[in-house]
C-alpha cells in the first residue's frame, strides 16, 4: 500500500502525460486509490519485491496506477485482460517519449521495461485477472459479506 502523496506525484503524472484511461482514477479517493496500488508486480509477489521493482523503475508508477484499478476493476474477460496489458505498454511508450528526450538512453530503457512488463502479465496475469481482487478495499468488502 501507498501513501496518498505518492499516489498525488503518480496521478499528476497520468495527467501530465495524457496516459491513455487514466479517467478511470477518478472514480476513486486518493485514499482508496493508495490501497489499490501495490506497485509493480503482482500481488503473488511480496510486498517488499513489488517494492523493489517500482523503486527501480519510478517512471513506469503511473502506468502501473492506472493498470492495478483496471485490475480491481476486472470484468474477468480475456478481451479487457488483454486491452489492460497492451494500454500498459502505450502507456509505457508514451511516458518514456515524454519524460526523456530522443538522445537519452533512458527513452528506451523505460519503453522496453513497459513492453517486457506487459507481456510479463499477458503470458503469466490470466489467472491473477480471473481471482478475486486481494486489495485492502476488496478484502474488507468480503469480510463484511461474510459477516453480514
Amino acid at each position: 500500500m501507498s501513501d496518498t502523496n505518492e499516489i498525488l506525484e503518480l496521478y499528476y503524472l497520468a495527467q501530465k502525460y495524457k496516459l491513455e484511461g487514466r479517467e478511470i482514477l477518478d472514480k476513486y479517493s486518493f485514499e482508496d486509490l493508495a490501497k489499490i496500488f501495490n506497485g509493480i508486480g503482482p500481488d503473488s509477489f511480496p510486498a517488499w519485491l513489488r517494492c523493489v521493482i517500482t523503486k527501480l523503475h519510478p517512471s513506469l508508477g503511473p502506468v502501473a496506477l492506472i493498470h492495478d484499478v483496471e485490475w480491481h476493476e476486472s470484468d474477468r474477460t480475456y478481451d479487457s485482460f488483454t486491452e489492460s496489458n497492451e494500454r500498459f505498454k502505450r502507456n509505457g511508450a508514451i511516458i518514456a517519449k515524454g519524460m526523456y528526450s530522443f538522445f537519452n538512453p533512458r527513452r528506451y530503457i523505460v519503453k522496453n521495461q513497459a513492453y517486457r512488463f506487459g507481456c510479463y502479465c499477458e503470458h503469466l496475469g490470466w489467472h491473477a485477472w480471473c481471482t478475486p481482487c486481494e486489495c485492502p478495499i476488496c478484502k474488507e468488502a468480503r469480510a463484511k459479506e461474510q459477516h453480514g
